[in-house]
Formats: C-alpha cells, sequence, structure tokens
C-alpha cells in the first residue's frame, strides 16, 4: 500500500499528514528519527526544510523560489552554508557565512536546528535519501493556485484561499483539517507552536509527495539538480502542471 507523508516543524515537533491510497492519518513527531521510526515504509516523504547544502555562495533553487514568489518571496530564507549549519552559535555561523559569500538571514538561524537534525538523519540513514524530498508550502499554493500567490497565510482570506486550494486537489482535505485542528490545536493540549498554517502546510506537502512524477516541478528548472558536497540535490519540488515535460524521477535525482 502507497504512502506518502507531509511534515511541517510545528515548534515543538514535525506536524505530518499521512496520505493512504483510500485513507489518511496525522500525527505528531518529536524528531524526524521518530517519523521513519514508525513510516520507513513510506513511498515519499515531503518535508518542509532545506536538504542539500551549499559549500559556498546561494542555493540556486532558493534564488529561483524568491523569484519565482515574488512579492511572497520574503517566506523563502537562503539556506546557510554546511559548515555554518554545525557552528555553535550565531556568531561563529554568520562569521563562517559571510566568509562563503552571504549573511545569514535570522529567520534561517531559527531552523538551523532542525536543518542540522534532517542533515543528520539523511547521513545516518542512507535509504531514506531517495524518498525524502524538500519541498515549499507556499510554491506548493502558488502551484495549486494557477502559478498566482496566495495572501499571506497570516490573513483569514490566506487561510481560506489554502482550504479551498487543498480541498479542490483532495476531497477529504477538509476533514482532515478540521480534525487536525480539533485534535491539535485545543488549548489543553496545543503541542502546535504555530498553529492552523502548520497543518494546512503539512496538507499541501503531503498532496505534493502523492503525485506521479510527471506532475511536479522542481527549483532550479534544471533536469538534474546540483548536488552539494555528500551528493545529495538542491532543489525544491513542488506540484507542476500534468502536460509539463516529464522530469527525471525524484529517485533518479536522489541516488548516489
Amino acid at each position: 500500500m502507497d504512502k506518502y507523508i507531509g511534515l511541517d516543524w510545528a515548534g515543538k515537533g514535525w506536524f505530518g499528514v499521512v496520505l493512504y491510497d483510500t485513507d489518511w492519518e496525522t500525527d505528531f513527531f518529536p524528531t524526524i528519527w521518530s517519523v521513519w521510526k514508525r513510516h520507513s515504509d513510506a513511498t515519499r516523504i515531503f518535508i518542509d526544510i532545506p536538504i542539500g547544502l551549499p559549500s559556498s555562495g546561494r542555493r540556486a533553487c532558493d534564488v529561483e523560489a524568491k523569484g519565482t514568489l515574488g512579492q511572497r518571496g520574503s517566506s523563502v530564507f537562503y539556506t546557510p552554508v554546511r559548515q555554518a549549519v554545525y557552528q555553535q552559535n550565531l556568531a561563529a555561523a554568520k562569521e563562517t557565512n559571510e566568509a562563503a559569500g552571504y549573511s545569514i538571514q535570522n529567520q534561517a538561524w531559527a531552523i538551523v536546528p532542525r536543518i542540522r537534525e534532517v542533515d543528520e538523519f539523511i547521513d545516518m540513514n542512507p535509504g531514506a535519501r531517495d524518498r525524502l524530498v524538500e519541498t515549499h508550502p507556499e510554491l506548493c499554493f502558488y502551484a495549486l493556485n494557477g502559478h498566482s500567490t496566495v495572501p499571506p497565510k497570516t490573513t483569514t482570506e490566506g487561510i481560506d484561499r489554502r482550504r479551498a486550494l487543498l480541498a479542490e486537489e483532495y476531497p477529504a482535505a477538509t476533514t482532515i483539517y478540521e480534525d487536525s485542528c480539533e485534535r491539535y490545536l485545543e488549548p489543553d493540549y496545543a503541542p502546535l507552536a504555530g498553529g492552523e498554517d502548520d497543518v494546512l502546510d503539512a496538507m499541501v506537502a503531503a498532496l505534493a509527495a502523492r503525485r506521479p512524477d510527471d506532475e511536479l516541478s522542481r527549483l532550479p528548472t534544471d533536469s538534474e539538480p546540483p548536488r552539494d558536497a555528500r551528493g545529495l540535490p538542491m532543489q525544491i519540488v513542488y506540484p507542476g502542471d500534468v502536460n509539463q515535460t516529464r522530469l527525471p524521477s525524484i529517485a533518479e535525482n536522489h541516488s548516489e
């Protein structure tokens, strides 16, 4: 049975939406290792975190994502170089990254622990390389919205539009959303520090993951993405047009 998972960092752990052939479930995982312990049989896992870390210079996929999203491009952070990701404090990380050609954004430093977590996980679990795939929710919603940016998710209009796009893509999306908000966002439980947007981002990642390869797009737009020092592709994958030119499969791009 195929299993597609979307993951989004939700303040205290990874919120996950799991889609099966005819069913679904949601869960909350403290670490990426706990995701893998339960779902190492997943067909594909899309995660909103950088995979493939540069040695110098900005990743082409980050640059293209910012350009694609225009005014919403502020939601894309330039991924720090691997040496900076493993520094112990912001000052040292900034010094390392500036030597590589650009500064670390404060928002990017905030997710560095998660970048390191996923990078270490892939290093220790090479079997995950061909199934753990980087995505970006804003690009996913941009694609589902007819290649048009969606209002900010901090607004009611933005939340409503995202919910509508998900429902158009997957009829059960409304039920998943309502169930998730009831289960995970109640005041007496509330593990999701972010809120509704974490649920929506994980949902769109899962829906992207379940698409076949010929219905996916990648940034950078080259058919073969550049790779980092460990051979990991530096790319962002998101829903594409059904009639687009077929790109090499995700598995092909993740193989060593």
